[in-house]
C-alpha cells in the first residue's frame, strides 16, 4: 500500500464515527507518533507508568497486610 492508500483506508475508517471514537482514535495517533517520533521519551513515560502502577499494588499489598495484622485488635488487646 502507498502512503496516500493509508490516509484513504484511515479517512473512509474513521468517516461518521461519534465525537468520543474520534477522540479515542486521536489518542492512538498521538501515542504511535510520540513512540515513532520521540522513542527516548516514549520509554521514559513508559516506565514512570509501570513504576507508579507497582508502588500502586505494592501500596494495596501493604494495606492489606496491616488488615491482617491487626483484625481483632480490640479482641486481642484490650484496653484495661
Amino acid at each position: 500500500m502507498t502512503m496516500q492508500d493509508y490516509r484513504n483506508v484511515i479517512l473512509e475508517g474513521i468517516e461518521n464515527l461519534p465525537p468520543d471514537i474520534l477522540a479515542e482514535i486521536a489518542d492512538f495517533v498521538l501515542f504511535v507518533r510520540k513512540r515513532a517520533m520521540q522513542p527516548q521519551a516514549f520509554q521514559e513515560e513508559l516506565e514512570m507508568a509501570l513504576l507508579s502502577l507497582e508502588l500502586k499494588q505494592l501500596s494495596r499489598q501493604q494495606e492489606s497486610h496491616l488488615e491482617e495484622e491487626f483484625a481483632d485488635y480490640e479482641r486481642r488487646y484490650p484496653v484495661e
